[in-house]
């Protein structure tokens, strides 16, 4: 009897395990800047799971969660003489979520941010909506950084008529024309004052000397307004096409696109772009819903949280953006289908602390590395950040599916 019980049950998890495979595969887009593409740097991370104090943030990080197995490794390939050279670090893997990002495509692991073996949201987002689904997921990353939703994201909606655009084609020519035509001294002060900056300027930022702008098309002008738009939508539809080719273990249960989320806002403080993010953004749920045939596709925001809990000084290109981003959700056409999720709240304290004591985070590298390595604009590259905004992006989604049950 005891044989039997067994059997039935093995056969009713093999059911299930059919049944799921059977059903389409949930599709998320994730989408924006560099702070989409992931700023979550390997070496404070490394360093925080070889402290008890912190290592429970990241069971699911770390290959079975054997944590000694893993800070024994990364002390095994470590080599102190070559920083360029990263060690090797266990990392899990989670077969029943995939993740697509700029050609590179897998089950979901750490290494799908912009640094080398860095992440970004797309970690624990893809462990919240994987952990909710029978179904396998699908993480589909379509991010690069120092882009605007005004320039390279602007959605089809949001564009301009051809005339507006000869417009500012002409305005562009004409600030052309006035650099090119600068008067010799104050090319060759320029040359002096960029050549001195280069001087203690990392090589891969160094700053160009004069220059001569060439002049512009209407045409050439108008194709870097949504830009990166095009190629989001191009992303998408490339790798929904090759499903089969991409993944393996794809079964042609086809699929189903249930949400995006929208993790953008640096780039728009700049140029008065900050001025029509509003419309900007409404067009841009509005156009990527019609795009993918997808009408009840939900939207996560999240919004800008640069500099934490420190309050934005009022009527600030910032403050306008952040305040677009949770204006969005509230429209009525969007309620109940998008929300904005703040990430001020979660800003690394142990890593600003660092960064803004006595002296900065030169002082001392080796502790700054114990918690961030970047710039506050990419939230410090603290790991503990990028988790819990991945975690909260989950759960904001989760949270819009389950309106609809």
């Amino acid at each position: 009897m005891k044989r039997i019980l067994t059997l039935s049950l093995g056969l009713i998890l093999g059911l299930s395990a059919w049944s799921a495979n059977k059903k389409p595969v949930k599709v998320f887009i994730l989408a924006g800047q560099s702070n989409m593409e992931g700023r979550g740097f390997p070496e404070p991370l490394a360093w925080q799971v070889s402290q008890k104090k912190y290592r429970e943030r990241y069971t699911h990080f770390i290959k079975d969660g054997d944590f000694e197995a893993f800070t024994k490794k990364v002390a095994e390939t470590t080599d102190p003489n070559d920083r360029g050279t990263p060690p090797t670090y266990l990392w899990s893997t989670r077969h029943d979520v995939w993740i697509n990002y700029l050609g590179k495509h897998g089950d979901l692991t750490v290494g799908y941010g912009a640094p080398r073996e860095g992440f970004g949201p797309e970690f624990n987002f893809g462990h919240v909506v994987g952990n909710h689904f029978d179904e396998q997921v699908l993480l589909i990353k379509a991010s690069w950084g120092g882009r605007a939703l005004a320039r390279g994201f602007l959605p089809p909606s949001s564009m301009l008529s051809d005339a507006e655009y000869a417009k500012l084609a002409a305005g562009q020519n004409a600030e052309n024309k006035a650099w090119n035509d600068a008067e010799p001294a104050k090319i060759e002060a320029y040359n002096r004052r960029v050549t001195e900056e280069n001087k203690t300027a990392k090589k891969k930022k160094r700053l160009r000397t004069f220059k001569p702008r060439e002049r512009v098309t209407t045409a050439q002008y108008k194709e870097q307004f949504g830009k990166d738009y095009r190629n989001m939508v191009s992303e998408v539809h490339g790798c929904l096409g090759e499903l089969g080719k991409r993944f393996p273990r794809y079964k042609n249960q086809g699929y189903e696109i249930k949400g995006l989320v929208w993790f953008q806002g640096w780039n728009d403080q700049y140029q008065d772009r900050w001025l029509t993010y509003e419309k900007n953004l409404a067009n841009f749920i509005r156009d990527v819903r019609k795009e993918f045939k997808a009408p009840d596709m939900k939207f996560v925001i999240g919004q800008m949280g640069n500099d934490g809990m420190k309050p934005d000084k009022e009527g600030s290109p910032r403050d306008y953006i952040k305040k677009a981003q949770a204006a969005v959700p509230n429209l009525p056409e969007f309620k109940g289908n998008a929300l904005c999720v703040r990430t001020d709240k979660y800003w690394d304290m142990e890593a600003h602390a660092i960064y803004t004591g006595p002296g900065g985070w030169s002082k001392d590298v080796d502790k700054w590395r114990q918690f961030g390595n970047d710039r506050p604009y990419h939230y410090y590259g603290s790991p503990w950040l990028f988790a819990q905004v991945g975690t909260a992006f989950g759960e904001a989604m989760l949270e819009l599916l389950d309106v609809v049950k």
